[in-house]
């Protein structure tokens, strides 16, 4: 990291620090800077300073403000990808896809062998080891650990009035036309440049094949030991 501004490198190291100065007065949490504390308070007050000059939105954070303008009104997609044609709005998701290249799992699960590319689909994996449901059905209260699941539960068992689109490729429903052709374009469009596995010699051309044989791999043990007869997935 490195800036012009002595202020801005100041608070770019309280993000390596886990010292917490600031205290909500409204409720037990603390923060790194004033910002991160005064951003906090506004989500108490329900005060929202950033408006959005196209429309009647208004936010908390210019974070938010920016990440709305970018979606909702300039459809820019300021964040590019070095090694193929992926745009996005944000870094963190441009941080995520370049992940999907290099192949790195940087949130690996303290209870099984299973890393993920991002956080949330770790917290998302934890609940397979907790048995917690967070989603319920509101017709039947049937709960799941994914919403993906839930809906999928809700086309199937309660969906006779909602039209249902389903993957001609695999086994995915979605309630959206519009929602299928995002699918399709995602996973199931041929893609020029192969995408090889990084485990053996296999290639493919389609996203969704692609993620289907990574779980081939996903309980092996590759690593043997030079002494013993212990092997590991990692």
């Amino acid at each position: 990291f490195t800036s012009v501004k002595l202020s801005s490198l100041r608070r770019h190291l309280k993000t390596h620090s886990d010292e917490k100065h600031h205290v909500c007065h409204l409720c037990p949490k603390v923060f790194r800077t004033a910002t991160l504390l005064h951003n906090h308070v506004n989500t108490h007050t329900g005060n929202k300073p950033h408006k959005c000059s196209e429309c009647d939105t208004a936010f908390v954070t210019r974070g938010e403000l920016s990440r709305h303008r970018r979606y909702k009104h300039t459809l820019e997609k300021p964040f590019k990808c070095t090694i193929c044609e992926y745009s996005s709005v944000e870094a963190s998701k441009m941080r995520r896809h370049v992940r999907s290249h290099t192949g790195e799992r940087p949130y690996p699960c303290h209870l099984c062998s299973y890393a993920s590319k991002d956080a949330y689909k770790l917290k998302r994996h934890m609940l397979t080891h907790t048995g917690e449901k967070p989603y319920e059905c509101y017709v039947c209260q049937a709960r799941f650990t994914q919403s993906g699941t839930m809906k999928i539960h809700m086309l199937q068992k309660h969906g006779e009035n909602v039209p249902k689109h389903q993957c001609p490729h695999c086994s995915t429903f979605l309630s959206r036309k519009s929602d299928l052709g995002v699918h399709l374009r995602n996973l199931h469009s041929y893609m020029e440049e192969a995408v090889k596995c990084r485990d053996c010699e296999a290639v493919f051309h389609e996203r969704y094949a692609f993620l289907q044989h990574r779980k081939t791999h996903r309980n092996e043990k590759r690593f043997r030991c030079a002494q013993c007869s212990c092997t590991c997935s990692q």
